[in-house]
């Protein structure tokens, strides 16, 4: 019998723990649209289809999206939540949309935005470290991937120096 209510105690402490530090996050549908999209395929006689998650602002039906890497605007024809039509989607969903007249094959993954919301990045200065898998040489004129959130693309980088330990 003491056992089985220490165990008691014990799944009543760790439920309130939890309870304590779990919240709902705060979701907002106002604000510029950034929709990460994962996937993207054609579907005959409908149109392209992009899957992904609205990272923040909101979507509705006939909102007009960029596609910042393509520098190509498109309107929403449809929207779907679980396989459900919707007329709306917010910061947080899983939705795929509907666009018309866009080859898939354009993309894979890329960033969605509300036109204009996102600038194209041309070059940078970045600190970087070696990755020690990597066994060739990184000198300068040398490409690389280099990814920054969903979008990967080929840099030709220069490497100014080199800092050691």
């Amino acid at each position: 019998m003491g056992i089985v209510l220490v165990v008691h105690i014990i799944a009543c402490a760790f439920v309130q723990v939890i309870a304590e530090n779990t919240f709902l996050p705060n979701r907002v549908s106002e604000g510029p649209l950034i929709y990460a999209v994962d996937h993207c395929f054609g579907i005959k006689g409908q149109g392209t289809i992009m899957t992904g998650t609205i990272l923040s602002g909101g979507l509705s039906l006939n909102d007009t999206i960029e596609i910042p890497s393509l520098k190509i605007t498109k309107k929403v024809k449809s929207m779907q939540m679980f396989r459900q039509p919707v007329q709306h989607a917010m910061q947080g969903d899983r939705v795929a949309i509907c666009v018309t007249q866009f080859d898939p094959k354009q993309v894979e993954r890329c960033v969605v935005c509300t036109p204009g919301h996102i600038s194209l990045l041309y070059g940078a200065v970045i600190q970087a470290e070696k990755i020690v898998y990597h066994k060739l040489a990184c000198s300068s004129g040398a490409k690389f991937h280099i990814t920054i959130g969903h979008e990967t693309v080929m840099a030709k980088c220069t490497f100014f120096g080199s800092v050691f330990d």
